[in-house]
């Protein structure tokens, strides 16, 4: 299943269905695919993300039944790391069950969430629950928590999409889908991964006045002065996408806060698992570094094979470091 972000309007949503039956329709292996769409519902709880639509309810219902007579799932993502223990008051359960009533009459497909209560107490109103990637699950132990939850799914960690073992082991070991991150270009190991969502899931409900956005200005910085560091971020490349198959049941695409042009670019090049060009175009997070890095997606052919064996003991060995001078270029 390959899971497709929506910013959320009418519009971009129509444009997006209309691109999954084009492929449908020119490749006989995707009309047997299954598929998804996703979107942030910051509506009280708030999401982990930037949200560029917020639905009204009556808007969302539209846009469910739209994808549904498509034959695409409808996925809502309420995952936001912190709500302040909102959540725990009586005031706050009252209303996230109201909610969430709104979204199982809506018919939604799954809600995405990080909390392990918020979980709960979806399960109680009928909802299938996938597990955010801001959950942090990144080892079996984790994944056995939600699994023992009767999750429909679990978002893994992007920090373990090269580490194949942990990911045969979570396979091996839970009844629930595994979904992947394909193109989400994190820090490996992120000191700022928690706090950078915490500030998004507060500032999506609250109206932070917040000055600029540390985290991310933080993270660009960081890359131009290490540029192995892109290397390192765990994304998946089009091509490979073959070296997950049977491993993970559910390719997610990463870019919900972007414009529906730049989805579109990303979704052709994972359905046609090929991508000649700047890799740099594909990835999300910090997407404005394509503006400056080249990165000829041809040099990478035949890394993961390396990446598959890695031990990532980076400090006794060079390899991501080499490569990046070999294969990103800085535009003039």
């Amino acid at each position: 299943m390959f899971s497709i972000p929506h910013p959320g309007n009418f519009e971009s949503l129509k444009i997006i269905v209309d691109e999954i039956n084009k492929h449908r329709k020119i490749n006989k292996k995707l009309r047997k695919e299954s598929f998804e769409v996703y979107m942030g519902f910051p509506e009280f709880i708030g999401t982990g993300r930037a949200t560029l639509y917020k639905p009204s309810f009556e808007d969302l219902y539209r846009q469910v039944n739209y994808a549904k007579k498509n034959n695409i799932r409808f996925e809502v993502v309420i995952n936001a790391s912190c709500i302040g223990g909102i959540h725990l008051t009586s005031k706050g359960i009252s209303y996230i069950n109201w909610i969430f009533t709104q979204l199982k009459n809506i018919g939604i497909d799954s809600i995405a969430l990080s909390d392990p209560y918020l979980v709960d107490l979806a399960k109680s109103n009928g909802l299938d629950v996938n597990v955010s990637c801001i959950a942090l699950v990144d080892s079996l132990d984790k994944a056995l928590f939600w699994d023992e939850k009767e999750v429909y799914a679990i978002t893994l960690d992007s920090s373990i999409n090269r580490h194949f073992d942990i990911i045969q082991e979570i396979k091996e070991n839970v009844s629930c889908k595994l979904k992947i991150l394909v193109n989400e270009s994190c820090l490996y190991k992120c000191p700022m991964r928690i706090q950078h969502f915490n500030f998004f899931s507060h500032a999506n409900t609250q109206n932070v006045p917040a000055l600029d956005d540390y985290y991310y200005n933080k993270c660009i910085n960081l890359r131009i002065k290490k540029k192995e560091l892109i290397i390192k971020s765990p994304f998946i490349r089009p091509e490979d996408l073959r070296y997950y198959k049977g491993l993970v049941d559910i390719f997610k695409i990463s870019g919900r806060s972007h414009p529906i042009g730049w989805i579109k670019r990303v979704l052709n090049a994972y359905l046609n698992e090929k991508w000649d060009g700047n890799l740099m175009e594909l990835l999300d997070c910090p997407r404005e570094l394509e503006h400056f890095y080249y990165l000829d997606n041809r040099t990478l052919d035949g890394a993961i094979e390396y990446w598959k064996s890695c031990n990532k003991l980076c400090s006794k060995c060079n390899f991501c470091k080499e490569l990046a001078e070999k294969a990103l270029k800085v535009k003039t």
